[in-house]
């Protein structure tokens, strides 16, 4: 299946589709309202492995949070003191079993920054579930555009094959009577095989187009996909392209390369906020009992701080580690703004191309092409022409045909781009 043409565009269409009484609407894919279609989008949210283990992976980023901000582990200590006298607990002041605590302590705001960075962690594996979804939408939009566009040429094939077989009776009726060439004959005859072997070829598409359709859906293999519209029922006229401005409004808030450098940035500045606070000490709360047989139990308690005596080699470095990181999150996402935007710019203008070649093709190209077969059956009967003029005619017909059906596949594909990168029009 030949593939669209410069990058994939990225813009909101507005189609009219009254095969499915739809009425004009706005809507990023043409056909997301059509019955077959919304059921497949449907099943491919419930059913893709890609999203399910996106959503596993929220699971797991957000299980993570309490973890990070929890206190360390305690540390339990059992022991036993001999003070030279005797074995015996009590024997003297120092001998006995010895039961410890200690409970490492980190500075104010450290675990509540620490959680912050888990929980910017776990938006961002958010995102992915946010893009992952798009994706798979576009995967499945892409591929119906790939089966609509064979089952098209499909119907083009069966079209040109009952008039090139009336071609051929024509020629072979004349011949009869002396009034065509048997090449002519031969020539019909010859363009029916070749359409065989186009339509085995989009037969072969139309499999591929399941196939992708049926990984996508987690469905069994050679599962069929039931009937779907023609492409030719799309009113290219009713198709609206947005400005540059319209295009790239609201980005920030909804393309998911955005929304994830974005969170990265913002998960890099608690990632530095944190850093600043390790240059403060941290803390440690131990306590001990020591059982002294017949003597009274002695207890101790104690609250010690560690202190950041090698903080030049160690803090301040993070420090400076972690500002940079978010230096380089800032340059990141400035980079990745003009990258998306060049793409919808790029994509806007590469689908303005396409429907403008569209309308052509409808409103001007194959209304010519019909006339032009008419006027050469016309010379050929009245023997005012040859045969070739006919066939060239009848062949440039559907040249056209197969064209425009091109033009209008890109047309679907372009517009499936447009959830996968995010842009939306009010």
């Amino acid at each position: 299946m030949p593939c669209p043409r410069g990058p994939s565009a990225l813009v909101v269409l507005v189609f009219v589709f009254p095969a499915f009484g739809q009425g004009a609407r706005e809507d990023v894919f043409p056909l997301s309202a059509e019955p077959v279609y919304a059921a497949l989008a449907s099943e491919a949210q419930d059913k893709s492995p890609e999203i399910h283990a996106a959503l596993a992976a929220i699971k797991a980023a957000k299980s993570r949070v309490p973890q990070v901000g929890a206190l360390p582990d305690p540390e339990l200590l059992v022991g036993y003191e001999y003070g030279g006298v005797g074995l015996q607990p009590g024997a003297d002041d120092d001998t006995g079993v010895v039961l410890g605590f200690s409970q490492a302590l980190p500075g104010p705001g450290k675990r509540g920054l620490r959680s912050a960075v888990a929980e910017r962690e776990a938006r961002e594996v958010e995102h992915v579930l946010h893009r992952t979804r798009l994706e798979v939408a576009y995967r499945l939009r892409r591929a119906y555009a790939d089966l609509v566009l064979a089952r098209e040429n499909q119907a083009l094939i069966e079209d040109q094959r009952r008039a090139t077989s009336d071609i051929e009776e024509l020629t072979r009726s004349r011949y009869a009577v002396g009034l065509a060439q048997q090449s002519d004959v031969l020539r019909a005859q010859a363009e029916l095989a070749r359409l065989e072997r186009m339509r085995l070829h989009e037969v072969g598409q139309e499999s591929l187009a399941i196939a992708e359709m049926n990984r996508i859906l987690a469905r069994p293999a050679a599962t069929p996909v039931p009937g779907t519209p023609l492409l030719r029922e799309l009113d290219v006229a009713a198709i609206r392209v947005p400005s540059v401005e319209e295009a790239i409004a609201g980005l920030d808030a909804a393309s998911p390369a955005l929304l994830a450098v974005h969170e990265m940035v913002a998960r890099a500045g608690v990632s530095r906020d944190l850093a600043s606070k390790e240059g403060a000490p941290d803390f440690a709360a131990r306590a001990s009992y020591q059982y002294r047989g017949s003597l009274p139990p002695m207890v101790t308690a104690d609250l010690g701080i560690i202190l950041p005596l090698y903080k030049g080699r160690k803090q301040k470095q993070a420090l400076a580690e972690a500002e940079a990181r978010l230096e380089q999150s800032r340059s990141s996402a400035e980079a990745m703004r003009l990258k998306v935007r060049a793409s919808v710019e790029k994509a806007r203008a590469d689908l303005e191309a396409a429907v403008g070649e569209a309308e052509s093709y409808a409103a001007g190209v194959l209304a010519v092409d019909a006339l032009a077969v008419e006027s050469a059956l016309a010379s050929f009967q009245a023997g005012k022409s040859p045969f070739v003029a006919v066939l060239e005619a009848h062949n440039t017909l559907y040249r056209d045909r197969w064209e425009q059906a091109e033009l209008l596949f890109h047309i679907l594909w372009h517009s499936a781009s447009l959830d996968a990168m995010g842009v939306v029009m009010d």
